[in-house]
């Protein structure tokens, strides 16, 4: 596949694809309302590579499709993708994207050579999906806010909530983050993408425990890099929990926050360059 940027249809969804380089394929998949821009540390770190960034329907441009999101079709998605690539792909997966690689890996084997969880989405207790209406209530909002989005105060506002909210999760403060991300929030479609992602991710981890009960795990090589600088023990200790399921090693960055991808993009590039990780604190 040769160098890319453009909207795609995959799986019935429109999904943004960039793709830049050659070689062995990467795979990386940004968290709820995280752009493709935030990966561009990791992507300038691996020049040997074929590096495929995707912002799921609603980012990067695209039209949101005025559903909630699930976990099947955003396997769907990966798995379309993935099968045109040259060979099983390295995937590293940030956030709530992080159930989504999981899930592919067990139903998928044979297209990942390598799982890299990112401060992935995990459940402290068994989670249970909401009720319809409650469903319904988070469908609704998120279809206001795109309405109210088209309004131009209503997408400035949005753009600075947009980046209070992520620069409390990085230590970060260059220009070109900060404008890649108020962009993203001021789109409509966006917005609404992340209402809706936002209000299923319980229901994503419960279909993802469906999952887990059907398809064992298939030896995939993986590693589970978590930041303590947000989360704390507890969190850490959810990491940890998630790596045994996983038969995975375990990387704590101490000064770390949850937009990893940015604060310590070296450690994110070694282990999706297949680094020999150990159960560690760096």
């Amino acid at each position: 596949m040769s160098d890319v940027d453009g909207v795609r249809r995959l799986a019935g969804l429109d999904v943004r694809v960039r793709v830049q380089g050659s070689g062995p394929p990467v795979l990386l998949l940004g968290g709820c309302g995280v752009p493709a821009e935030l990966w561009a540390p990791v992507v300038e770190r691996l020049p040997g590579a074929t590096v495929v960034r995707l912002e799921r329907a609603g980012g990067g441009g695209t039209r949101w499709p005025g559903r909630l999101p699930d976990l099947a079709g955003e396997v769907a998605v990966l798995a379309a993708l993935l099968a045109e690539l040259d060979g099983p792909a390295v995937v590293a997966a940030h956030s709530m994207a992080g159930p989504h690689a999981e899930a592919l890996t067990r139903l998928h084997p044979d297209l990942v050579a390598r799982l890299v969880l990112v401060d992935s989405s995990v459940a402290r207790d068994r989670p249970r999906p909401h009720p319809a209406a409650v469903g319904a209530g988070w469908l609704a909002l998120a279809r206001l806010a795109r309405r109210l989005l088209r309004l131009a105060p209503a997408r400035r506002l949005a753009a600075e909530v947009g980046w209070l909210g992520s620069a409390r999760q990085t230590r970060v403060r260059a220009a070109a983050v900060r404008d890649a991300v108020r962009r993203a929030w001021s789109d409509p479609e966006a917005v609404a993408a992340v209402v809706a992602e936002q209000s299923v991710e319980a229901d994503q981890l419960a279909a993802l425990d469906a999952v887990r009960a059907r398809a064992p795990w298939p030896g995939t090589p993986a590693v589970v890099l978590t930041a303590a600088g947000d989360g704390g023990a507890g969190w850490v200790a959810d990491q940890r929990r998630l790596a045994g399921l996983l038969s995975a090693s375990v990387v704590v960055v101490e000064d770390a926050r949850h937009l990893m991808m940015l604060d310590c993009p070296d450690v994110l590039t070694a282990a999706v360059g297949r680094e020999p990780w150990r159960d560690e604190r760096p």
